[in-house]
């Protein structure tokens, strides 16, 4: 009788681990395109700021929402290792870019496109990377 009982002792038979819903990759088009939009907010709100915004703010956005992705969606932590590959992906992307686009579009434009451009970098490897899950 106790082989019926999962964990929890509620009767109910135990899941596998194929099965869990936490074990379900980061959903790739939300992912991306909500990250891509919230940088893009925050784009739009340091323009309308009379000064510059600090590091905190410029992470606050697509940091949050994240964060958000991972808790809504309970995504196992074996899923969410490429956030560290991003990062490095979407930083490098971000100072070389903006090196490179404040050639062509002008310092003032370079900024925005850089940040945009690696949260969505970002993004894309934080997705794919999910489709592989860590073992331990």
């Amino acid at each position: 009788m106790s082989d019926l009982r999962n964990e929890d002792g509620d009767g109910e038979p135990p899941t596998r681990p194929e099965e869990d819903p936490r074990n379900e990759p980061a959903p790739f088009g939300a992912v991306v395109l909500l990250t891509a939009a919230s940088a893009v907010a925050v784009m739009g709100l340091a323009a309308l700021l009379s000064h510059p915004p600090g590091l905190k703010f410029l992470l606050l956005g697509p940091i949050a929402l994240v964060v958000f992705e991972v808790v809504v969606h309970e995504v196992w932590w074996q899923r969410w290792w490429g956030a560290i590959p991003g990062a490095v992906a979407g930083l490098a992307l971000y100072f070389e870019g903006r090196a490179a686009l404040a050639d062509i579009v002008g310092d003032p434009w370079a900024h925005p496109v850089a940040y945009v451009a690696a949260w969505t970098l970002f993004a894309v490897v934080f997705a794919l990377c999910s489709r592989y899950p860590r073992t331990v």
